[in-house]
């Protein structure tokens, strides 16, 4: 008994050891991936004793190919194939969808039809660090033509929306977007069991959003890397501020380290001051991403 009992821990000792990895941004040079993001966002606000509640629906599904790689870098050419949008509130209604056509579409169904539709089939090039970080972003100004064009026969409206989008669709706002799903790898090798700190920072004009993650390597099976993700979430704009908490889990493939999957929900509560008023807030938001190589 005494013998197989240490022979059990020798073989533990040895799996707990071998389980160590080092993950990096690592995709295979010349491969196709097809990414997938889908975002649910919720926002509770009372404004004058009422309850105006306001939820946006929003998925993309991205080719990134990769054109180039070095030890330094990696360019990846990024092209938009499907984008659906969803904005729902007692104020205000409108949908996109890319793969089927909207019944009885609104005026504003119309117009967002005919911007997101210019950008269906576009390219923009993004170059990453194999830490995670995005170096570049550099094309969408030419998307971002794209869809101003196609709106401009609708005036102030058009104007308007397309100055919202401009920031939106910006080089540096896809920038953002990507250095966050990226931003998860520990700088060295890890063992199941170990916890790294990451850090997250998005100034845009008037608002500062910033995540610090404590990201744990809870398991590996299958050249899969199951990461938990705790953080906390603080967000400053120029009439206001809120705090909250981000927590998910990651599936990260060992070798390219691209995750397979992530489920991450974020939590933010706070009041912004509008018309002399101060308006409490909460807001939930529910980001799942995928990603798999196209053969």
């Amino acid at each position: 008994m005494k013998k197989g009992f240490v022979c059990l821990c020798l073989m533990l000792c040895f799996i707990t050891v071998s389980a160590q990895v080092k993950l990096s941004f690592n995709p295979v040079s010349g491969a196709k991936y097809e990414f997938h993001m889908e975002m649910v966002h919720n926002v509770k606000q009372n404004f004058m004793g009422q309850e105006m509640p306001m939820e946006t629906e929003m998925s993309g599904i991205y080719l990134m190919e990769i054109k180039n790689k070095t030890s330094q870098e990696i360019h990846a050419q990024i092209t938009y194939q499907g984008f659906t949008l969803l904005v729902s509130s007692p104020m205000m209604n409108f949908k996109y969808n890319s793969k089927k056509t909207i019944e009885n579409p609104s005026e504003m169904d119309k117009i967002f039809e005919k911007m997101f539709s210019a950008m269906i089939g576009k390219s923009f090039t993004v170059i990453f660090a194999p830490d995670g970080s995005v170096k570049s972003v550099s094309g969408m100004d030419a998307i971002i033509d794209n869809m101003l064009g196609a709106i401009s026969d609708y005036g102030q409206m058009g104007a308007q929306l397309g100055a919202q989008m401009s920031q939106q669709f910006s080089d540096e706002s896809m920038k953002n977007m990507f250095a966050q799903s990226f931003n998860f790898y520990p700088d060295n090798a890890v063992n199941v069991g170990d916890s790294w700190n990451t850090e997250f920072t998005m100034p845009m004009n008037d608002m500062n959003f910033g995540v610090k993650t404590k990201n744990t390597l809870k398991k590996i099976s299958s050249n899969i890397a199951t990461i938990d993700v705790a953080g906390d979430i603080n967000m400053d704009i120029e009439e206001g501020k809120f705090t909250g908490t981000q927590t998910g889990t990651m599936s990260v493939d060992i070798t390219t380290g691209l995750p397979v999957t992530s489920d991450i929900s974020q939590n933010m509560k706070g009041e912004i001051k509008a018309q002399g008023m101060n308006i409490q807030m909460e807001m939930i938001t529910q980001t799942k991403t995928s990603i798999k190589e196209i053969k």
